[in-house]
């Protein structure tokens, strides 16, 4: 593992390790099958080996790391039934997502994402900013999380997008899928800002199912 900075107030918070530990599992900066043990982690983020021990066991309660006998813990390795049924658990939490968060806000609410999926998100695509392109993509998806406001429904549905994030950007870069979910996308926002609850789910779960659709016609390029 790479050296981290600790925070200059002193060691870092248990959470701040943990969030940075499930960024770099999530966007395979850690690559699956690298070996975390609770030396490199306390030394790394100057935190204290109880405190490491505490991120680890976090980790592997998200089944983002796995113990292997004579190994010790490892980035988990998600394969293909797996990624599968992610994405079906992903449909149904992201239709009651975006269900709660139509309910619970007002048209005005979502004029900032209107623009970002306007124009901008369409030039991110054409000029190959792929990162700027998923991190709109993220932004609005951490919107409706907000928006729906349910502490359960968030903590559920992070665990899922933290195991299929790689999937994600690959799925994107598939032929013609990101000019789809640009359409799709705003298809969802629309539906919120008419204030359209079944239309709003309705359009997520096509989302998800396109992207399903994509991934396991070009299996061999996502995993």
């Amino acid at each position: 593992m790479d050296k981290a900075q600790s925070e200059e107030a002193g060691s870092p918070s248990a959470r701040a390790v943990l969030v940075d530990l499930r960024e770099r599992i999530s966007s395979q900066t850690l690559l699956p099958g690298a070996r975390i043990t609770e030396e490199e982690v306390a030394k790394a983020y100057n935190i204290t080996r109880a405190k490491a021990r505490e991120v680890l066991a976090t980790l592997e309660d998200r089944n983002l790391i796995e113990r292997i006998p004579n190994r010790g813990a490892v980035v988990a390795f998600v394969d293909m039934e797996a990624t599968y049924k992610l994405y079906e658990v992903r449909e149904a939490l992201d239709g009651l997502t975006v269900r709660l968060a139509t309910q619970n806000t007002k048209p005005e609410d979502w004029k900032d994402m209107q623009e970002s999926l306007g124009e901008p998100f369409e030039r991110s695509l054409r000029e190959g900013d792929i990162d700027g392109h998923i991190a709109t993509i993220e932004r609005f998806r951490g919107r409706l999380r907000q928006a729906a406001d349910n502490d359960t429904l968030t903590d559920l549905s992070e665990r899922v997008y933290e195991r299929t994030r790689v999937t994600i950007r690959r799925v994107a870069l598939l032929p013609g899928r990101a000019e789809m979910g640009i359409t799709q996308y705003r298809a969802v926002l629309a539906a919120i800002v008419k204030g359209d609850a079944d239309e709003a789910e309705q359009k997520i779960r096509e989302l998800n199912r396109s992207a399903r659709e994509y991934m396991l016609r070009y299996k061999n390029f996502v995993l």
